[in-house]
């Protein structure tokens, strides 16, 4: 049997829950963009999902998670709070190379619940599924050098910094840099 073939859905944290897309769910994705300048705060981090014009749109890109899922291309979930099911931001996990095994982890979180632990949670329960369940050898994380809340974080979860490449992006006519960060699954605390 592939040891991929039975991978759990739903993740649960302390006070949130990390799940699978499913059908229905592009209506909270889109909520999202519209509500505490999201869009804006998601247009300098995650193009991909600030471009979402409708709630279509919306849906659409959940389809395409939901397929990648079942595909194993790409492991994209919602997080959801468990006190009122608020959708409130995303996880997603992109295999990079099977071999070794290694992932890229990336997040983003609604801006009205930043700061209160949600998104260390939801991060630290991924990387749990990424080492038990996908048994990641290697997890990987870039951030834009201008997102200081991302970069914390990959520190505060146990990631190292292994390279910074300087000004090796624009938009707009403005550069940016890219932080790497790595997490070997010896390196992993579960605490």
């Amino acid at each position: 049997m592939d040891k991929l073939s039975e991978l759990p859905d739903r993740l649960e944290a302390e006070r949130v829950v990390v799940r699978r897309y499913q059908q229905g769910d592009g209506k909270a994705l889109f909520a999202l963009l519209e509500r505490n300048n999201n869009r804006e705060f998601l247009h300098a981090n995650v193009e991909e999902v600030a471009s979402l014009a409708t709630v279509r749109d919306a849906e659409t890109k959940v389809q395409r998670h939901i397929t990648e899922w079942v595909a194993r291309e790409r492991f994209v979930m919602g997080i959801w709070l468990k006190s009122d099911l608020n959708y409130v931001g995303e996880i997603w996990i992109e295999p990079k190379r099977w071999e070794v095994p290694s992932f890229e982890l990336g997040w983003f979180l609604d801006q009205g619940y930043q700061g209160k632990g949600l998104a260390t949670e939801a991060a630290k329960r991924a990387l749990g599924f990424l080492f038990s369940d996908l048994h990641a050898h290697k997890v990987i994380v870039i951030t834009r050098d201008t997102n200081q809340r991302s970069a914390k974080l990959a520190e505060r979860l146990g990631f190292t910094k292994e390279g910074h490449f300087r000004e090796c992006r624009a938009e707009n006519g403005i550069h940016y840099g890219l932080v790497y960060y790595g997490l070997l699954k010896t390196e992993f605390s579960h605490e």
